[in-house]
């Protein structure tokens, strides 16, 4: 069963303070790779600062890490910018996008869990 994701992640462990979901859905690609697709909104009407989308990219990263920690060796993550590049970020990389911060009206992220070998 080290096939599947057998760690649930809850929609409180996608939660960034100070905002709220604009969009949150989940779907199966393959049956190897599942995507978590977020909109971030700010919690208030308004935009977000080049400052706050800072810190929430940040704090994605963060959690990008934390479900690598907590899933089987072969299910890898990646995660998508999608407002703010083209290339997945891989938290065991440790190299943070270097991207360019400014003002938004929201923050889009795909999350991908991906059986990468079979056990």
């Amino acid at each position: 069963m080290k096939n599947t994701i057998q760690r649930s992640f809850e929609i409180k462990d996608y939660r960034i303070p100070k905002t709220d979901f604009g969009d949150f859905w989940m779907t199966f690609e393959t049956r190897e790779k599942l995507k978590t697709k977020i909109t971030y909104i700010p919690e208030h009407d308004g935009k977000f600062s080049a400052s706050d989308v800072k810190s929430i990219v940040e704090e994605i990263i963060s959690k990008s890490k934390y479900f690598k920690e907590n899933l089987p060796e072969n299910i890898e993550v990646e995660v998508l910018f999608k407002n703010l590049s083209e290339d997945c970020f891989n938290p065991t990389e440790n190299n943070i996008p270097n991207f360019e911060f400014k003002e938004m009206d929201e923050i889009s992220v795909l999350f991908y869990f991906i059986v990468d070998y079979y056990l």
